[in-house]
């Protein structure tokens, strides 16, 4: 009789490798990693209170937590939706529904973030570099001022 993987008996997961070029912190990084545990591999969803994922990777505070799940949803890891039940008659909140999104939409997203950044960067030298030229050839002008790349 052949036996599969252990990772096909849902003992283990794998962790995508980009997930460390996204820049995220250590207590995203881990609420991931337990939201990717929790997973159903077939529909990407998962559910789970704040309190139970801090419990289970060691985050205390539940603004912690909240900080850590807003990062994910930032860097387009994670999408949740709040849920709600009945309680004596009465609607309360409920678990929050995560679904795990595609690693490459994340790796996407943080590249044209990078180069959104860096178009700033240049767009903010060309300034800086034609204020440097009018100062150096109007040194009297009233106008002569440093380029803070702040208006005023």
């Amino acid at each position: 009789m052949k036996t599969s993987p252990a990772y096909m008996e849902g003992k283990y997961f794998i962790l995508p490798n980009e997930i460390f070029s996204l820049g995220l912190s250590t207590n995203a990084l881990a609420v991931y990693v337990y939201l990717m545990r929790l997973e159903d591999r077939k529909t990407n969803v998962c559910w789970a209170k704040q309190k139970t994922i801090g419990n289970a990777v060691g985050i205390k505070s539940p603004k912690t937590v909240a900080k850590a799940l807003i990062e994910l949803e930032a860097a387009e890891l994670i999408y949740r939706e709040s849920t709600t039940m009945n309680h004596n008659g009465r609607k309360v909140n409920g678990v929050q529904l995560f679904t795990i999104r595609p690693i490459e939409d994340a790796v996407a997203h943080r590249q044209w973030a990078m180069l959104e950044d860096l178009s700033n960067a240049a767009a903010t030298q060309r300034i800086e570099d034609r204020v440097a030229k009018h100062n150096a050839q109007h040194p009297e002008s009233p106008a002569n001022a440093a380029f803070t790349g702040r208006a005023i």
